[in-house]
């Protein structure tokens, strides 16, 4: 968690009771360089009724507007409508977007392909049938079915740990949050992943945030299988560096992946002598508990 200190307080005695603005300053700069969080609180007593964000970060090279002048323009607004407007900050307006309750499972399966029954749904569905054979509860996430949208880079996650796009993003950072395995299961897309894959690990800056900011850690082991139409290892070179660095982001260890070529000749993963017991092997490998010692 980040530590913070006190930069304006200012008390306000109203017929409601008594009100405090309060404007602080955490430095976020273990998380990026030079990032600087303003967050300005209303309380009512010793409860919060209001919070307001901003980072410096939220501010583009070049800008016309100061995050700091910003956040401070804000507390004097506040100060003054809370004078003026006591019954409005009564009740709390926290303004966030809590995860599901529900929806966690041991395993979760990352099916990064747009196609529902091509080669990568198929190693996906070995992944799940393993994890039932272990006995452990698995979710393949479909994700060309899902409304996932782009990350916007509004930094948004790292003043209040949620994001604010409306999508099905909440269920995944739920889920992957919970996860003890986490598989991405992709084809080569032009040497890289496909694109909603892509936008689901762009959007996990949101657990990121989580993770840095609120102390949501990750605690699982990843493992990527990959397929590509041609041979040799030159087509996962990409791939495997993007994979890499959404785990590494997040905290997930990696296993040895399980990359599959040849399948602009081959077609189907399934006619490749041995493939479906490499993938079960490498998964089930990570299904065995950790030796804590």
């Amino acid at each position: 968690m980040v530590e913070s200190a006190a930069e304006k307080i200012q008390s306000i005695e109203t017929p409601e009771g008594t009100f405090t603005v309060r404007l602080t300053l955490d430095d976020l700069g273990s998380i990026y360089p030079g990032m600087i969080r303003y967050t300005v609180e209303v309380l009512h007593g010793t409860e919060t009724v209001y919070t307001y964000a901003i980072n410096s970060y939220e501010a583009p090279p070049g800008s016309l507007f100061d995050t700091q002048e910003v956040a401070e323009i804000v507390f004097s607004r506040l100060v003054h409508d809370v004078a003026a407007r006591p019954h409005v900050y009564t009740r709390p307006r926290l303004f966030t977007r809590p995860l599901p309750d529900s929806g966690t499972t041991d395993v979760v399966i990352l099916q990064g392909s747009p196609r529902r029954f091509g080669n990568s749904a198929k190693i996906a569905s070995w992944c799940d049938d393993e994890a039932a054979r272990a006995g452990l509860s698995s979710r393949v996430f479909y994700l060309q079915e899902m409304d996932i949208r782009a990350c916007a880079g509004c930094y948004t996650c790292y003043d209040y740990g949620y994001c604010p796009v409306e999508d099905d993003m909440p269920g995944i950072i739920r889920a992957l949050e919970a996860a003890s395995i986490i598989v991405v299961c992709t084809p080569v897309y032009t040497s890289t992943v496909p694109a909603p894959l892509k936008a689901v690990m762009d959007r996990c800056q949101w657990l990121h945030a989580r993770e840095k900011i609120l102390g949501r850690e990750v605690h699982a082991r990843g493992l990527l299988v990959a397929v590509a139409g041609r041979r040799g290892a030159e087509p996962f070179v990409c791939v495997a560096h993007v994979v890499d660095a959404f785990m590494e982001n997040l905290g997930i260890l990696p296993a040895e992946p399980v990359l599959i070529g040849d399948l602009d000749r081959v077609r189907d993963v399934e006619k490749i002598e041995g493939v479906e017991g490499d993938v079960r092997a490498a998964l089930r490998a990570l299904l065995t508990p950790r030796d804590e010692g």
